[in-house]
């Protein structure tokens, strides 16, 4: 048996512990669900990624094997003409 002086000391001591305890818990779970949103940032970066990679992987796979990508690339991107075509630019007024 404690002694009766010792009772609210003890008592005290022990719930400053659980109190402790319980605020270090909390702590835990908001670094939890901090860790759990970023997860979610970044799984959704990495399904952007993958489709921007799978979007290029096509492009590529055209311009090495698709003649008629290859030209259409060249005469936008590069502004090249056939042999004996007519180019004309539109200029805005002023």
């Amino acid at each position: 048996m404690i002694p009766r002086a010792w009772q609210k000391p003890l008592a005290f001591v022990v719930g400053m512990a659980v109190l402790v305890m319980w605020l270090l818990e909390g702590a835990e779970i908001t670094q939890y669900m901090r860790m759990a949103d970023e997860l979610a940032r970044m799984n959704q970066e990495i399904t952007q990624l993958e489709q921007t990679n799978a979007a290029l992987e096509k492009e590529i796979h055209l311009v090495k094997h698709d003649p008629f990508t290859l030209e259409k690339l060249a005469r936008e991107r590069l502004g090249y003409v056939k042999k004996g075509e007519v180019v004309y630019q539109l200029v805005e007024a002023q």
